[in-house]
C-alpha cells in the first residue's frame, strides 16, 4: 500500500532526467546514487541508461548500454581518429541509431518505468553541444517528460568568476537544447569555507559576487558583470540543489527538485 501511495503522489509519467556536466562532474556516480535512492526510498520503477561509448566502468547496472552499438575504441580504430574526434563521430552515429536504440528498453516500453536516468559523456563540448544532440534529446522527449540536471563540481570553483563561468555554461545549454535545465551543485561535502561562501552566493544573490570582482583588471572586469547580469535575469523558477552522494537529504533535495521540474507543479523558488 504504502508503495502504490508514494508512486501515485510522486509520479504521474514517466520522466527522464538527463545527467550532463563537465568531466569530473559525477554524473556517473549520481547516476548510480540517483537511481538507488529512488529504488529504496520511493519504491519506483528505474531504468539507467548508459548513452557514454567511452565509459570504461559503469558503478550500475544499465538496462540500455550505448556500448552495446558502438564504443569510442572502435571508432578510435575504425576511423583512425583521435579520442576527441571519435566523441564527436560517436554522436554522429548515436543520432543515425536512434531508431534501434529506441526499439530497447527502457525506450520501447517508456510506461513500464517510473524514471529513467541518462548518464552522458563527460566530454561536454563532444556531447550536448553537437546538433545531432538535439535530434537525440528530441527522440527522449517522445518516451517522457524529460529535463536536464546540469552538473557543477564544486571542486572546479576556487573563485567567484569560477563559479559564474561554470552557470553560465548551464545557461548555454538552456539556449542550444530548448529543454528545462536544473543547476546541481556536486561534490558538497568536499567544501571548503571560501568555496562555500561563493557557491551560497551564486545561488542566493549571484549580484553579490560583484564586490568579490571590483578590484579585477583586464577582460574579468569588462566580461564577468555582463555575466552576472544574465545570470540574476535568467534564473527562473529552478533552486540550484547542493548534493553529496553520502548525504540523502541532498539526494531527496535533488529528487523533489526534479519531480517539481517533470510535473511543472508547486513553488521551485
Amino acid at each position: 500500500m504504502l508503495r502504490e501511495q508514494l508512486k501515485a503522489r510522486m509520479i504521474t509519467m514517466t520522466y527522464i532526467v538527463v545527467f550532463t556536466g563537465p568531466a569530473g562532474s559525477g554524473k556517473t556516480t549520481l547516476t548510480r546514487t540517483y537511481g538507488e535512492w529512488l529504488r529504496i526510498n520511493m519504491f519506483l520503477n528505474v531504468c539507467q541508461v548508459n548513452m557514454d561509448p567511452g565509459a570504461e566502468f559503469l558503478p550500475y547496472e544499465p538496462c540500455m548500454d550505448v556500448r552495446e552499438f558502438i564504443t569510442i575504441k572502435d571508432i578510435m580504430r575504425e576511423h583512425g581518429l583521435g579520442p576527441n574526434g571519435a566523441f564527436m563521430k560517436a554522436v554522429e552515429m548515436i543520432s543515425q541509431i536512434m531508431d534501434k536504440i529506441m526499439r530497447k528498453q527502457p525506450f520501447n516500453e517508456p510506461e513500464k518505468w517510473d524514471v529513467i536516468i541518462i548518464d552522458t559523456p563527460g566530454q561536454l563540448e563532444a556531447f550536448i553541444f553537437r546538433p545531432e544532440t538535439r535530434e537525440i534529446l528530441g527522440r527522449l522527449q517522445e518516451k517522457g517528460r524529460t529535463v536536464i540536471a546540469y552538473l557543477i563540481d564544486s571542486s572546479m570553483i576556487r573563485t567567484s568568476s569560477d563559479a559564474v563561468s561554470l552557470w553560465f555554461l548551464g545557461i548555454l545549454l538552456q539556449v542550444k537544447i530548448g529543454i528545462d535545465v536544473i543547476p546541481i551543485v556536486t561534490k558538497a561535502d568536499t567544501l571548503d569555507e571560501t568555496r562555500e561562501k561563493i557557491i551560497k552566493k551564486l545561488i542566493t544573490s549571484p549580484e553579490k559576487l560583484l564586490e568579490d570582482i571590483k578590484d579585477s583588471e583586464g577582460i574579468v572586469s569588462d566580461i564577468l558583470p555582463e555575466l552576472i547580469s544574465i545570470t540574476v535575469k535568467t534564473r527562473g523558477a529552478y533552486r540550484p540543489v547542493l548534493v553529496s552522494n553520502s548525504n540523502s537529504e541532498s539526494v531527496k533535495d535533488l529528487h523533489f527538485m526534479l519531480h517539481e521540474a517533470t510535473c511543472s507543479c508547486g513553488d521551485l523558488t
